[in-house]
């Protein structure tokens, strides 16, 4: 059936869908679902399956919601969100083209009758959290606002993925509150009722109440409108630790809940040794045996607790006939068999800190390595501006990547380039996974001005080499990994390697590491502060990099 002639079936009051088997621009449907928005098909197109969202154009409110998901999914790309195909209108419907993702909405899991285990629902958290920091990097931030069990699809080896940007929004950031009141009232945030704009925080709420509703089978004991009695009334299992966390992401004011995913994270992760311990009738979640089977026998190894349940990616198998379990008891028993990964082996503590050098505003590995001056820019002061560095690097220093299974600050992450719009030489932080793929980022860091490199001597290229190599050499000596051709020479460089070594496992913490390098460096301490100041004949490298938006690679 191609022509216009089809008539239109009757499937619900006011609402139509073509028959089974009709060609739209090419795809050959099959009525799938009737959205709140839209009516849904299954589309085939040259052998491969999409989702097809119909809309008709008649619609005033719904076909700008329409063109407004398909302009937030064709900029995006990370695997929890779906991937856009095309946008087109056809005899008198608008159509958004998205993948088609076979799996169950978590929606399932309220009416199946059964609890969902705390582990389970933790790790659910783990990949929105990551799902939702990365929505919230992008510039400007793409709010969700609509977060519920319905819009969520488990897949391929528990994998979530969001299926719905219906009611998405960029972030202004200057409006006193959102233009429509939109959102599930189950999850939605006191914000969405017009309070004040969304946010990222009201994500952070949306979660929140999801993660309270999987745990709780959907139940709510009435205590006031945006109010969630304590979770252990109604799950005594879980533990009061998890508790905590649901009632800070649940605050009504958003200045009280997590201010970010990546906080939000961490709450959740930091609950794990407490969500292992479980009773033995709730079972844990699996993975498939041919997952782990992938790897070769030597990384078949627990190495994280926060790895152990991203369910991600699993870089480990159990001993014994456990094999097909996340084996939580283990990790907290000492089963490591081989070096932690690079996120485990950071150290507690800011790593990054700000100070002064002879008036100038420097970042600092703790407050005795000097990396790289700060410089001012618009209403922020230098100053400001190497406290904002700071903690950017900070939290990417202590946050995992659950996709790749290691840091989300690893030395190669840290570039040099030419920022495009002003031919200015930079120090830039992007997160990749291969050679195109940008997980995190691209965030500048510094600009390197010909003035500071004038002074030094040298090309702003090299300054800004140096500069990088000493965060790099920074990064890998707080994980006690080996400093090679490093940018503070070999005097400084032993120096601090030999701090580092010395921390036994249990002081493995920043000012621990301060303590000891003051105590090896001795009279080394201002060589140590000044070490971005002093730019050696040591031989560096560029940067090779493509498609990284803003930036171009910057030759050596």
């Amino acid at each position: 059936m191609t022509g216009q002639q089809e008539e239109r079936a009757v499937i619900g009051p006011g609402r139509t869908a073509y028959p089974n088997g009709t060609i739209i621009h090419g795809y050959t449907i099959t009525f799938l679902a009737l959205g709140g928005m839209s009516v849904v098909y299954r589309g085939i197109k040259d052998g491969k399956v999409y989702a097809l969202k119909e809309v008709p154009e008649t619609n005033t409110k719904e076909v700008p919601a329409l063109i407004s998901e398909k302009n937030l999914l064709e900029r995006l790309d990370h695997p929890g969100v779906l991937d856009y195909e095309t946008f087109f209108n056809e005899r008198g419907y608008y159509y958004l083209v998205t993948e088609l993702v076979e799996g169950r909405p978590l929606s399932d899991f309220l009416k199946s009758g059964e609890p969902n285990s705390p582990a389970t629902v933790v790790d659910w958290g783990l990949q929105l959290c990551h799902i939702f920091h990365y929505l919230h990097q992008q510039n400007p931030p793409v709010i969700y606002r609509d977060l519920k069990s319905e819009n969520i699809l488990l897949h391929d080896d528990n994998q979530l993925k969001l299926i719905d940007f219906g009611i998405a929004r960029i972030h202004k950031g200057s409006r006193q509150k959102d233009t429509e009141l939109m959102g599930s009232p189950v999850t939605a945030s006191p914000e969405h009722y017009g309070g004040a704009e969304t946010d990222e925080r009201s994500d952070i709420y949306t979660l929140g109440a999801t993660l309270y509703e999987l745990l709780t089978g959907g139940r709510r004991l009435q205590v006031g409108a945006f109010q969630f009695a304590p979770i252990r009334e109604l799950r005594p299992d879980v533990s009061p630790e998890l508790e905590a966390v649901l009632a800070r992401a649940l605050e009504f004011d958003p200045e009280k809940r997590y201010q970010n995913a990546i906080e939000f994270h961490q709450a959740l992760a930091d609950t794990l040794s407490e969500t292992s311990s479980l009773p033995a009738s709730i079972a844990l979640p699996r993975i498939a045996a041919e997952t782990t089977n992938m790897l070769p026998s030597s990384e078949r190894t627990l190495v994280s607790k926060l790895l152990a349940l991203s369910l991600l990616f699993v870089l480990f198998t159990a001993i014994g006939a456990g094999a097909s379990h996340f084996g939580l008891l283990d990790r907290f028993t000492g089963a490591m068999s081989v070096p932690a990964n690079s996120h485990e082996a950071s150290l507690e503590g800011n790593l990054f800190a700000v100070g002064d050098v002879d008036g100038r505003a420097v970042v600092f590995m703790g407050e005795d390595l000097g990396l790289m001056e700060v410089t001012g820019w618009e209403e922020q002061s230098a100053g400001q501006r190497a406290g904002t560095l700071a903690k950017r690097l900070n939290t990417f220093y202590h946050s995992p990547c659950l996709e790749c299974g290691k840091s989300a600050l690893e030395p190669e992450d840290i570039k040099i380039g030419r920022y495009k719009d002003t031919k200015d030489t930079v120090v830039f932080y992007c997160h990749m996974h291969g050679s195109e793929i940008i997980h995190w980022g691209p965030d500048l860091l510094v600009t390197v001005t010909p003035e500071q490199a004038e002074s030094l001597g040298v090309a702003p290229r090299f300054l800004a080499a140096h500069w990088r190599d000493l965060i790099r050499d920074t990064v890998n000596m707080s994980r006690g990994y080996p400093l090679e051709n490093s940018a503070l020479g070999s005097e400084l460089a032993n120096a601090v390697a030999k701090a580092r070594q010395s921390l036994a496992p249990e002081q493995s913490d920043v000012s621990n590491l301060r303590r000891i390098l003051r105590e090896v460096s001795g009279k080394e301490a201002l060589k140590l502060r000044k070490a971005f100041l002093k730019v050696g004949d040591r031989k560096v490298e560029s940067d090779n990099f493509e498609g990284i938006k803003g930036y171009e690679q910057l030759r050596i």
